[in-house]
């Protein structure tokens, strides 16, 4: 059996987008939580999933609200990225927006902003995979916060290909997943 370090520190060499997901419930208000585990499942129906842990507030208000929204961040998030991955209760300051009225909050300047159905939540270990039936897509411009080796960083574009530049702050050693 893979022990836990080994299984997270080969995880940590895959590299990947971070985004928010975000919920906001009747009862539970807005909650939200960085993710580095968010992909496409289908382009017909617009299907995207992410998995987030049981543990966490966020999903509470998930199952609550039955739609989330999802923010790609970009090269000037990371301060959001670390406060999204703490355990703050607090996680909403500055600019937020929303795709349809009433619906979950959005970066405004994310690089995409999505609104999002459930479609399906399944259990997954100790995370529920979150399937979501894209709604709303808002478009925006810049380069991509990417997670890798437990640091955030740039996509190469500004650097030799396939190159990571720091974007400055190291990211916290592992998201909390209880957002």
């Amino acid at each position: 059996m893979v022990s836990d370090t080994e299984f997270r520190t080969a995880l940590a060499r895959f590299p990947s987008g971070v985004t928010l997901v975000t919920a906001r419930g009747e009862r539970t208000g807005a909650h939200g939580l960085t993710v580095s585990a968010f992909c496409s499942v289908s382009l017909e129906p617009p299907l995207v999933l992410a998995c987030v842990a049981r543990s966490s507030r966020t999903l509470t208000a998930l199952h609550e609200a039955g739609r989330f929204g999802v923010s790609l961040l970009g090269a000037d998030h990371h301060a959001v990225a670390a406060r999204f991955a703490s355990k703050d209760t607090d996680k909403f300051t500055g600019a937020w927006a929303m795709l349809s009225p009433d619906g979950p909050p959005v970066l405004p300047d994310a690089l995409f902003a999505m609104e999002c159905t459930v479609h399906q939540i399944f259990p997954a270990g100790d995370h529920e995979v979150v399937v979501g039936a894209v709604e709303a897509v808002r478009l925006g411009e810049g380069v991509p916060l990417v997670y890798h080796d437990r640091t955030l960083g740039l996509l190469a574009g500004r650097r030799p290909a396939g190159a990571l530049a720091s974007a400055g702050a190291a990211a916290p050693r592992g998201y909390d997943e209880r957002g």
